[in-house]
């Protein structure tokens, strides 16, 4: 089987350290699947990745070097300017870090990459100014990387047969879609849910022995709840205040802070979607909550929602341009709880957790 899997869906995971992509990679070692990446897909991600890289070292070196106005001792702020000359030093390198980790990545899952095509020039061009697939309108500037990818995934099927295309962009999805050739999914989730995976887990299950402790789990789901709950409060009221970012959230930014939960959470531990990978368990999990969330609303907007959602003034002089507000929203959240094979083996039910995920954050109308 041939994955494919776009930059839409990777960069939400730059680290490849979520338990989807480890179990693809997993999968590709056994030779169960084979992961394909298009040069633009590995361009886009690794130029993005540096960016990101090079503006966060950037931010600690200048935090770092206005810690003395901040009362710090000289001694100590000393130290912390040789530990910002070593940031610097680690920025000049990040490309060489970027690619690095990607060829580790590559070399580790026997992925293939595809160099660019030189014929695909002329085809994404010629596409471009006829707006033919995948360019919704002509001269679409915007959607020209995505045409290179549907070229190579189109050089991929001639060469390797039938693909299958992981992709959260719509119009590319439903462009590779119309090849007999390829199959789309919009998210690993979909993949893996789907009848084409079916006998690829069932080869892995024979391959790697965890049924027994499959089991055990199922026996001690009530240990998962609890986990999961807790840590989910933990994650969510780290610090003073979490910030929630939503575009249903009317703010500047469209953030806001995290007050309150109201209720219980309602939680959905779906253990028959359980990842295993290299001795760890990565069981699903789904909370569904009301949040109760605070943010500064422009004095004009707030008139424009006030008959249609239930947004409650905190502050009305919080200064001329804006009011502190708090409403409430409907949230659907899910991560991962993990747990090592070794460690339900002898009943001790270490749990670990990947960051949740805010799936949706729907407005609560009046």
């Amino acid at each position: 089987m041939n994955i494919i899997i776009d930059t839409s869906v990777l960069r939400k995971d730059r680290g490849f350290l979520n338990s989807d992509i480890l179990l693809i990679k997993k999968l590709s070692k056994l030779n169960l699947l084979k992961i394909h990446f298009p040069w633009i897909v590995y361009k886009e991600s690794t130029s993005q990745n540096i960016l990101e890289v090079e503006n966060g070292i950037e931010n600690a070196i200048k935090e770092i070097s206005s810690l003395n106005r901040k009362g710090i001792d000289s001694d100590e702020y000393e130290k912390l300017k040789e530990i910002a000359k070593e940031l610097e030093a680690i920025k000049l390198d990040t490309e060489k870090s970027i690619e690095k980790h990607w060829e580790r990545f590559i070399i580790d899952s026997e992925a293939i990459l595809h160099e660019i095509n030189e014929e695909h020039g002329k085809k994404v061009m010629t596409s471009y100014f006829l707006g033919s697939k995948p360019f919704p309108i002509p001269k679409s500037r915007k959607d020209i990387p995505d045409a290179f990818i549907y070229e190579a995934i189109l050089t991929i099927n001639k060469k390797f047969g039938k693909t299958y295309f992981i992709c959260d962009d719509k119009n590319l999805r439903e462009s590779i879609a119309k090849n007999d050739d390829c199959q789309v999914f919009k998210s690993y989730e979909d993949f893996f849910d789907s009848d084409v995976y079916k006998p690829i887990d069932t080869e892995y299950k024979k391959i790697e022995h965890f049924a027994d402790e499959l089991i055990v789990l199922k026996e001690n789901i009530d240990k998962i709840e609890k986990y999961a709950k807790e840590e989910l409060y933990r994650d969510l009221f780290a610090g003073d205040e979490q910030v929630i970012v939503h575009e249903n959230i009317p703010s500047d930014g469209n953030e806001g802070a995290l007050q309150d939960i109201d209720g219980d959470l309602i939680e959905t531990i779906e253990l028959d979607k359980a990842q295993f990978v290299d001795g760890i368990f990565y069981i699903p999990v789904e909370m569904k909550a009301c949040f109760r969330i605070e943010y500064f609303l422009f004095k004009s907007d707030y008139y424009l929602y006030e008959e249609l959602r239930d947004i409650s003034i905190i502050d009305h002089d919080w200064n001329k341009h804006y009011y502190l507000v708090e409403e409430s929203f409907n949230v659907k959240l899910s991560f991962k709880c993990t747990i090592e094979q070794e460690s339900i083996k002898y009943g001790e039910f270490e749990f670990d957790y990947e960051p949740a995920i805010i799936d949706e954050l729907e407005i609560i109308e009046k």
